[in-house]
Parts: C-alpha cells; sequence; structure tokens
C-alpha cells in the first residue's frame, strides 16, 4: 500500500498582547461563577439538539416565535464561538460534538452556509459568506493548539481554500455567495479580512504544502486592512469595500474595532490600539452612520437600575431603520450590543487595561440569566433595536454568552491563545497516557496501537506508532528538547509508521504526540515523552 509523508514545519505564530496587571473590579470568584453559569446555559442549549437532524450542534437562541414554537436554529458562527467556548473550559467532549457534526455536514467544496435549522436539516439562511466559514476554521485552529490534535485540519484547510476564491485585486477577500441574490456579495467586509488574516498565518505556519499559498493572501489581507479600510484620520477601521462601486462602506459596526485589536495587536503598521479610544469617545449628538454613538448607558429591569455597554453602530434617537433595498427593519435607537461589549472587554486586556476591561463584563453579568432554562445566559441585545442590518434580538444567545467566557479567560480566539495575565481554565486531554520513564525502549500497547522509541545507537532514536487497524490516516508530531515542533502525516496505511532521528545525545528529552482516525469518526491519541539514556 502507498505511504504519503506531508512534512510540515511549525514556525512560531505571532502573539499580540501586552502584560496585564492584577487590578480589576470582578472578583476572581465571580468572575469563575459568570463564567460557569455561561457554560451551564451552552450545555443546555446544546443538549436541546440531541436526536434531531443537527445533534451535536448548539441552539443559538433561547427564543421562540411564539407560544410552545421555539426557533430552532444554528448559526455556523455561533458554533465557532461555541467550540471555543467549551475548549476553554476544559469541555474537549462537547466541542468535539460541535465540530465533527460541522466537519460532517461541510460542503466538499469547503464552506457552510450561514444557519440551519436544526430539527429538520434545511438551511435557514442560504448564504455562503466568507466570516462564519473562517470562524470555523478559526476553532480547529483553537482546538488543534489547545490538544496538539489536528483531526480537523483537513476540514479547516477546506474552508481557507474556499474562502480565497474570493480574494480580490485589491487583497480584500470579498463576502461569499448569496441564494437571496443568486450572486456572489458585492462587498469586502472588514470583518471577514480581520477573520481570515491570523487564520491564514497559523496554517502557513503548520502546513508547508499551504504555505507559500497561504502566506501569500495574508500579506494581501494585511495590505488591504492597512490601506483600503483604515481610517487613519479618525484612527478607527471602517466597514468594508464596495466592490461594485470602489466605494468605502459608510456603515461603522463596532466590531471591526475590537477585533482588529485582536487580531493585529495594538501597534503595528497603525495605531490599532487607539481604534479603542474612537469608539470610547465617539459621541456624536445626535448619532449617525457617520457619526455613531457607541457607549450607552440604559437601564435594563423594572427598578430602573442601568449597565453601560457598547452599541452596534447606531445612534440615541428612536427613528425607522431600513436595509439596503428600502425596506424598514424597525427603528434604530440606543442599544447595549452585549456581544459586542465582550469584544471590547477582551480587546482592553490585550491593551493591558484589566480595571477597564473587567468593569465591562461587571456591567455584561448584569443581564445574565439566573434561574431556570436562561440560568447563565446573556442576551444578545438589550432593547432589541436596529443595528442598520437587522434587528438585534433580545433572547440569550450563543455568541453573546460565549463570548463572556472568552472574556473571562482572557481567550484571544485569533491566535488560539490566552493573553498574558490571563487566569484560564487550562484544557487537559483526559485520554493523555503516563509519560513514558524513557527505559530505552519506550514501548506503548493498547488496544488499538502500539507505539514508543526504539534505541537504534548510542546518538539516535526511532519513533514507531502502529494502529491496530487500517487508518485513514496518523498524525505525528515531535519535538526534541522542547524545540521546533515537526510534524508528519501517513495516510490510508495499516502499516508502521516510523522515524529516524539522530544527532543527539544522552539526555535528549524527546517528546511525540499523534492522533489518527480509526473507524468512521473515532479518534484516538495520545501523547509521551522519551530520555535518551
Amino acid at each position: 500500500m502507498k505511504k504519503k509523508f506531508t512534512h510540515l514545519l511549525l514556525t512560531a505564530v505571532l502573539v499580540v498582547g501586552a502584560t496585564l496587571p492584577s487590578a480589576g473590579i470582578v472578583r476572581a470568584d465571580a468572575a469563575s461563577d459568570a463564567s460557569n453559569r455561561a457554560l451551564t446555559w451552552l450545555e443546555t442549549q446544546q443538549d436541546a439538539t440531541a436526536g434531531l437532524a443537527f445533534d451535536g450542534l448548539v441552539d443559538s437562541f433561547e427564543d421562540f416565535w411564539g407560544p410552545n414554537n421555539p426557533k430552532q436554529i444554528v448559526y455556523t458562527y455561533d458554533q465557532a464561538v461555541a467550540a471555543i467556548a467549551f475548549i476553554v473550559k476544559g469541555e474537549r467532549g462537547r466541542a468535539e460534538k460541535v465540530l465533527n457534526k460541522m466537519r460532517d455536514i461541510q460542503d466538499p467544496t469547503g464552506y457552510w452556509l450561514n444557519s440551519y435549522w436544526y430539527n429538520n436539516g434545511a438551511g435557514e439562511e442560504i448564504r455562503e459568506h466568507v466570516g462564519p466559514v473562517v470562524w470555523m476554521a478559526m476553532a480547529a485552529m483553537a482546538y488543534e493548539k489547545q490538544y496538539n490534535d489536528t483531526r480537523y485540519r483537513p476540514m479547516a484547510l477546506k474552508a481557507l481554500d474556499w474562502s480565497l476564491q474570493y480574494q480580490q485585486a485589491n487583497g480584500g477577500v470579498a463576502g461569499g455567495w448569496s441564494a437571496w441574490s443568486n450572486s456572489n456579495e458585492p462587498w469586502s467586509s472588514t470583518e471577514h479580512n480581520i477573520d481570515i488574516y491570523r487564520v491564514l498565518q497559523y496554517y502557513a505556519s503548520v502546513d508547508s504544502t499551504k504555505a507559500a499559498k497561504y502566506n501569500a493572501a495574508a500579506t494581501k489581507v494585511k495590505s488591504f486592512l492597512d490601506t483600503k479600510v483604515w481610517d487613519d484620520a479618525n484612527k478607527r477601521f471602517t466597514g468594508g469595500w464596495k466592490n461594485d462601486t470602489n466605494l468605502i462602506d459608510p456603515k461603522l459596526p463596532l466590531d471591526v474595532n475590537p477585533w482588529g485589536v485582536l487580531a493585529l495587536g495594538t501597534t503595528g503598521t497603525h495605531n490599532y490600539g487607539a481604534s479603542l479610544d474612537y469608539v470610547e469617545n465617539a459621541n456624536g449628538v445626535p448619532g449617525t452612520l457617520a457619526n455613531p454613538r457607541y457607549k450607552q448607558t440604559l437601564t435594563y429591569n423594572d427598578a430602573g437600575n442601568t449597565l453601560t455597554g457598547y452599541d452596534f453602530d447606531w445612534t440615541d434617537e428612536v427613528k425607522p431603520a431600513y436595509d439596503d433595498n428600502g425596506n424598514q427593519i424597525g427603528n434604530t435607537g440606543a442599544d447595549v450590543w452585549f456581544e459586542g461589549s465582550a469584544f471590547m472587554s477582551l480587546a482592553y486586556y490585550m491593551r493591558g487595561d484589566v480595571s477597564k476591561a473587567n468593569a465591562i463584563n461587571t456591567e455584561i453579568i448584569k443581564k445574565q440569566g439566573t434561574s431556570g432554562a436562561s440560568l447563565g445566559g446573556i442576551p444578545y441585545s438589550l432593547k432589541g433595536t436596529s443595528n442598520s442590518y437587522w434587528v438585534m434580538a433580545q433572547q440569550n444567545c450563543v455568541s453573546s454568552t460565549g463570548w463572556l467566557i472568552l472574556s473571562l479567560a482572557h481567550f484571544n480566539p485569533f491566535t488560539g491563545q490566552y493573553l498574558t495575565g490571563g487566569n484560564p481554565t487550562t484544557p487537559t486531554d483526559p485520554t493523555t497516557p503516563t509519560p513514558d520513564p524513557g527505559t530505552g525502549t519506550g514501548d506503548h500497547t493498547t488496544a488499538d496501537y502500539t507505539a514508543g522509541v526504539t534505541k537504534s545507537s548510542a546518538t539516535a532514536i526511532s519513533i514507531n506508532i502502529k494502529p491496530v487497524t487500517t487508518a485513514k490516516y496518523v498524525d505525528v508530531h515531535y519535538k526534541i528538547n522542547g524545540g521546533t515542533q515537526l510534524n508528519y502525516r501517513m495516510t490510508n496505511s495499516s502499516g508502521t509508521w516510523k522515524q529516524s532521528v539522530t544527532g543527539l545525545s544522552a539526555g535528549t528529552k524527546i517528546e511525540y504526540w499523534f492522533t489518527y482516525e480509526k473507524s468512521g469518526p473515532q479518534y484516538d491519541s495520545a501523547h509521551y515523552t522519551y530520555t535518551l539514556n
């Protein structure tokens, strides 16, 4: 049987962040309680899909069309956020449920629809948008980096390859395709391009077959962000680029600024961190799309208590809102977008302002559900106004709840790493075997595989892995004395994978781990260390 080996060199992905002081407003125990409650809500929403067409995915909203008529929708972006939140909370099995189902329903060309009816398996929003697709690749990256497990890498690579078909001459990646117009979207959103930048860089660093293509594409995306949609006069990002008119999108959504900080850092080609100040101080009176007011203090309960958070992009005036086709889509007005407020909190952690970040989370937690099915959930918005694209729901949702978990843990999904100074729950692999003591043989045998290290000379070893049954692939990774990680893949083989490593000396530490598909959607993995004696 033919064996195919792909040699991949993993290089370090840039971590942009600052050393964070320990001061803050949210007490550690309060933050932990809020995070645990949020996890409980996400688990309930995932369990709601059990036995249905999209079993394993997470119901996006705790809401109803009417009495006893649940709105059973799963948004692709929400599944990525939920999977990353589960990873952060150490719920590997729940994260795998999401990722396994999304892998199963991925179109062979690489995309997912924006959303699906989870009770009957039909598409709900028949759009193939780059942003949600890339977020699923981002979730696969988070899983891979936290567990040293590459089982979802093929899914991520297909998603990125599909997305890059929409890259334009100016470097921006356009929005994708819409069934509503039966055509490609005429815009390149800043948001989608921020999404794809770091993910391209990561997979370029771990897959040598994609390195040239993805690095070149990432360079073009960065140029688009810096030269087309960054407004240096106001130190902010704009909403995007209209490819049909070659004009800037006049809408200014909040998310592009905190996401820009999380993906690009606080400094670089531009002073990206200053965009948080723009959001903080944009107090146009009245707010308009050209002069929005993001920061709002509004009542949140019948007692008249207030909370302070950030709106999507709009105004403190109440007036009709219209979509791009002139159809009224509700009313504008001051609102708090809880998901976006969590973006701001995490971006402030990135900038090193822990007190500010914690204060934002304190405000978000004021609206966290405290009992029943709502326990732990965070609403999408406070007032349910139009954000100039759609009317924002007021129900508890995956995106706001998942992002609260990420912010409280100081986890940056754009790099798949914790920010310096974070106090996260460290994910652990419950199936990790006891490390080999390094006897000189290093053999391990289970019902599913045999693996080990053979000392072939005083200066050389051989790493050997053999699945008991034929595997679709075996992904093997190893490091020498904690150095550069090397990765290999063997596909469609029932034989033994063997890699010789020479030029060693007594006391050299070899760390190696592997993942393989046993049968169907079942996987196995193990992690060992060996010291040359």
